[in-house]
């Protein structure tokens, strides 16, 4: 499928590991002017794709999570450092002294633009996916027809299959209480809060009480 603008543009700057690390790569080893510019319009795409709370301050919280979605838990803390402290070497992130981050309102017209862009990326993401939902749709169905009938293990396949065909949101949500609870699957929370926090960042509000507890047994 031929490349939209959109998606050129975002190419390379999504809040994975991979991009993240090459942003940081990219911040320390600049040693020009130019070279200074040029990361810095890549790296603003990073501080648009932030959730902020008020007042400009980074969520935390809510950025672990996004990170969560593509890294596994034992490394997010890791690529959380390299992205604040490549976003805070560049000013881009001003970091407070009770350890906070807050968005530098100096480049807020671009940090806006960054974020209208982002929006679009996600919306073009789905429009994508759409195709493949009636699909998903179906095997949801099927897997929880399987796990209210006890076949644990055919259920998981259905959800599985779900969530690589479509992001089905409420598959990734049911895999969260399957690892938690090891059925059809070999338990393990760290699984289990990644498929939450997958089902949460798609927009399965349901899911957070079940991050919650999930993070308070970890």
């Amino acid at each position: 499928m031929e490349q939209s603008k959109i998606s050129a543009m975002m190419d390379g700057k999504t809040l994975t590991k991979e991009n993240i690390n090459k942003m940081y790569e990219m911040v320390q080893n600049a040693s020009d002017a130019e070279e200074k510019k040029n990361v810095m319009k890549h790296s603003v795409f990073f501080v648009g794709q932030l959730p902020l709370k008020e007042n400009h301050l980074v969520d935390l919280e809510k950025t672990e999570r996004i990170i969560n979605t593509t890294v596994p838990l034992k490394e997010v803390q890791d690529v959380m450092k390299l992205l604040l402290d490549g976003l805070t070497t560049q000013t881009l992130l001003l970091q407070k002294e009770d350890g906070s981050y807050e968005v530098n309102t100096k480049y807020e017209k671009s940090i806006i633009k960054v974020r209208k862009i982002a929006r679009a990326y996600q919306l073009e993401r789905e429009k994508e996916l759409e195709e493949s939902m009636p699909k998903a749709k179906k095997m949801y169905q099927m897997g929880t027809k399987y796990y209210h009938s006890g076949e644990f293990k055919e259920a998981a396949a259905c959800f599985m299959n779900a969530v690589e065909l479509a992001e089905h949101r409420m598959a990734y949500y049911s895999l969260a209480m399957m690892y938690m609870d090891g059925k059809g699957v070999d338990p393990s929370l760290e699984e289990a809060l990644f498929y939450a926090r997958n089902a949460i960042v798609r927009g399965a509000v349901i899911a957070e009480p079940l991050e919650r507890e999930i993070i308070s047994k970890l």
